[in-house]
Order: C-alpha cells, then structure tokens, then sequence
C-alpha cells in the first residue's frame, strides 16, 4: 500500500503551499503600499488612534473646509493632529478617485518651521461612501501647525496642484 505523502510529493505539496502564501501575503503588502495610504495600523487601530489623539488636550484638530471645486464638494471629514506625538489621522468620505497619474497630498504648514510645508500623506485612491482612516507621518518635526491642505496633483507636476480642502485647527 503506497502512502500518499511519499516520496517527493509532499515536497511539491509544500512548495505550492509556500508559493501560494508568498503570493497572498506579498499581494497585501503591495496592495497596502499602493494605494498611497501609509497603512502602518489596521482601520480599527486607526479609529482608536484618532479617539485617543482628540482627547489628548495637546491634539489640534478641524472639520475639512471645501474650497470652491465641484470636485469635493460632497466630501466629509476631519483631521486631528498631536506635535508631541509628531502623528495625526485624517478621516474622510465621498472623496473621488484621483484620475489616472494623480494623487492626492497632504501638506502641514507649521508656525515655527520654515516657510516649505511638509508632507503627511499621499492617498491614490479616493474614500467612496465609506469612511478613510489615514494615518499622517512626517519626515520633519511640526510642532505649531496652522494649517493642513489636502492638494490633488500629477506625478512631476507639484507647482500645478490644485487646493481641495484645508483644515486650521
């Protein structure tokens, strides 16, 4: 009576299972790194994350202030902000999908920094119907921020964006 494990088949067996996880796990890594999200927590976390940086009194936070543009005009959200913690998370919804080579970015404007702002984010895909949880990170520290603008721009194209929304605590 042969075993069905013998021999060199529970070898390919094991391949193709490896392969297979490889695959998956890769497919979520860059399916997380692509859509412009830096997608260091889960949703939930993100929640939590926000929860606790609005009742932390050192946070700053605000509603998105709609420019004039048709495109956002039905888009909903707020932003919070903490300079110690040096993080913030947007939440956002009916936000459009960038077309094709664009993206959206998120600039923070600091008080005590140089007059550059500095980037936060960089979303590649619009929020739909439900809510966007996003977490900011910055490069340079921003301890005054006065201002946050959520700009739509082309790849190589930064002096052309667009003002979409804008938050001053």
């Amino acid at each position: 009576m042969s075993m069905p494990w013998s021999g060199c088949a529970w070898k390919k067996w094991l391949s193709g299972i490896l392969l297979l996880l490889l695959a998956v796990g890769g497919g979520l890594y860059l399916s997380n790194k692509c859509d412009g999200v830096r997608a260091d927590a889960a949703p939930a976390d993100l929640r939590q994350l926000r929860e606790t940086l609005l009742a932390d009194p050192g946070s700053v936070s605000g509603h998105w202030l709609r420019t004039l543009n048709p495109q956002v005009k039905d888009v909903q959200g707020d932003l919070v902000w903490n300079s110690q913690q040096q993080k913030g998370v947007i939440r956002i919804r009916d936000l459009p999908n960038p077309s094709k080579g664009a993206f959206y970015h998120l600039w923070l404007y600091d008080a005590r920094g140089d007059d550059k702002p500095v980037s936060g984010l960089v979303l590649r895909r619009g929020a739909g119907r439900e809510e966007l949880f996003a977490l900011i990170k910055v490069d340079a520290p921003v301890l005054e921020p006065y201002k946050f603008v959520l700009k739509l721009e082309k790849e190589g194209d930064e002096e052309n964006a667009q003002v979409l929304l804008m938050v001053q605590p």
